[in-house]
């Protein structure tokens, strides 16, 4: 398969492609070249500049696009929303123009308004699933939910197949270490309206991988979440629903019964229409890395 990889170079970037390459051919597009040295093809240029991108007169069987500003504390909120959404808008004319019949899009459960950085709601039911309405309140937010509406867009008119992957707080090698010292303390801090909800970046990449042999079908376009089964906290979810919003929320309580920690977000569709199940969870990040 000839792929695209939008933002090779970044953190997660670059373990998606290691896991990308071999059986597939892949072009790194990024603004900056692959920080380890990758001999592989890339080429340089900015996303946001749609004539940039059109000098790449070829097509490809997928593209993944991962490139963005990942969150406001790296730019503005106006920076973030023209960075995140032009570059969107121009893969998916790119992928229309080109003939590319599928895009996969690396968005976020910020797009939810439950994320990291967002002003919290009161959810409708619990846990969150993709049917659930997207309420953010804030840039990242928004460029990514922007992104996923996008998608079903261009999904509907051009009959392109995307899918889009809410990924949670994604660690990566560089973040371990802060990561392990949170969820290996006695006293861990507290995180007042967290969902603690985070994914591996190697099984972000199966899921990546699981998305480009997924065929949801000419015209359609799917979301699913992608989180890791447990959130990192110390706290039963259970008790985290009752912190943050007290009763009246409907409940599966069945599902935080079988799994006291689990997720705030639903990834049971992921499973079912792509066979994707996280592999890494805490306490298989301390043993391999603690």
């Amino acid at each position: 398969m000839k792929i695209m990889l939008t933002g090779g170079s970044g953190h997660v970037g670059r373990r998606v492609l290691t896991r990308l390459v071999g059986p597939n051919e892949v072009v790194n597009i990024d603004r900056v070249a692959h920080p380890l040295g990758w001999s592989g093809r890339q080429e340089l240029l900015d996303l946001t500049q749609p004539s940039q991108l059109d000098r790449i007169q070829e097509t490809f069987d997928a593209i993944v696009h991962l490139a963005a500003i990942p969150h406001h504390c790296q730019a503005s909120g106006e920076e973030v929303l023209q960075n995140n959404l032009l570059s969107t808008y121009a893969v998916l004319r790119y992928a229309v123009e080109r003939g590319v019949p599928k895009v996969i899009f690396a968005s976020s459960d910020s797009a939810s308004g439950w994320g990291p950085h967002a002003k919290w709601h009161r959810p409708d039911y619990l846990p969150i699933d993709e049917k659930h309405p997207s309420l953010p309140s804030e840039a990242h937010g928004f460029a990514k939910a922007f992104g996923d509406q996008l998608c079903q867009g261009f999904s509907r008119a051009h009959g392109l197949r995307t899918i889009c992957l809410r990924c949670s707080f994604i660690t990566v090698p560089a973040c371990y270490e802060r990561f392990l010292e949170r969820v290996s303390s006695p006293k861990p801090r507290e995180e007042p309206g967290s969902t603690y909800a985070w994914v591996d970046v190697e099984d972000v990449a199966s899921a990546i991988i699981r998305a480009l042999e997924y065929d949801p079908g000419a015209g359609r376009s799917e979301t699913f979440y992608i989180t890791a089964v447990e959130h990192y906290g110390t706290a039963p979810t259970l008790d985290l629903i009752q912190r943050n919003w007290g009763e009246g929320i409907p409940v599966d309580r069945a599902y935080y019964e079988e799994n006291a920690r689990a997720s705030f977000f639903d990834i049971r569709k992921a499973k079912r229409l792509m066979g994707w199940e996280p592999e890494w969870s805490v306490e298989r990040m301390i043993r391999a890395h603690g």
